[in-house]
């Protein structure tokens, strides 16, 4: 996937910038990630490629910060994983909330999340035991929509509008402020992307 695609709307790249979203905002980057990031850059200059060059960037620098420089070494990867713990684990209120309930009534498992568990379940999907997250949490709706995508389903645009355009823009913002250079580009990505989708998805 390169930046200069990003802007298409064929499903196929549409499917793949929501899995790697999903990813970014579902677990702290591994060396696996890291690898698919740094080897993905593009000559693009909008804002939404220089977005991307920059999140690709950052990766590659982690990846040779590695002592034989085949891959991020463990003291790179713990600082990405803090900075995900102190971001969106903090003790109290974190200082990002990637849960849609929160930015849509105030509060968590409220009534934006029952009515998002009836709308999945109408959609045919169900809950996977082992995740403990609830499922308005912003890498699982990601998740969603690069399924809805990539199956070319129609309620795609309604899935989005329902559940993640009113407020995806929030968590983008206060990532974009923050400290973390890492999550200020995804945060910036994430953004450029989803500002798209709503464009696309309105029409």
């Amino acid at each position: 996937m390169t930046a200069a695609l990003l802007v298409a709307t064929d499903d196929e790249v549409r499917a793949d910038c929501y899995r790697v979203l999903a990813r970014l905002f579902a677990a702290p980057p591994d060396t696996a990630l890291l690898a698919i990031l740094a080897d993905a850059a593009s000559g693009t200059d909008d804002e939404l490629g220089n977005a991307w060059n920059e999140l690709c960037t950052l990766a590659a620098g982690v990846m040779r910060s590695g002592i034989r420089g085949d891959g991020a070494d463990d003291t790179a990867l713990s600082r990405l994983a803090d900075e995900y713990s102190g971001l969106f684990f903090g003790v109290g209120e974190p200082r990002v909330m990637l849960y849609g309930s929160w930015y849509q009534s105030g509060s968590m498992m409220d009534v934006p999340l029952a009515r998002l568990r009836d709308h999945l379940a109408r959609l045919g999907f169900q809950r996977d035991p082992q995740v403990r997250e609830p499922e308005d949490h912003f890498a699982a709706l990601l998740e969603v929509m690069a399924m809805l995508v990539a199956d070319g389903r129609a309620e795609q645009a309604d899935f989005f509008r329902r559940h993640l355009a009113s407020w995806y823009v929030h968590p983008c913002q206060r990532l974009e402020a923050d400290n973390s250079e890492f999550y200020r580009a995804a945060a910036r990505f994430a953004r450029g992307v989803l500002d798209g989708e709503r464009e696309l998805l309105a029409r």
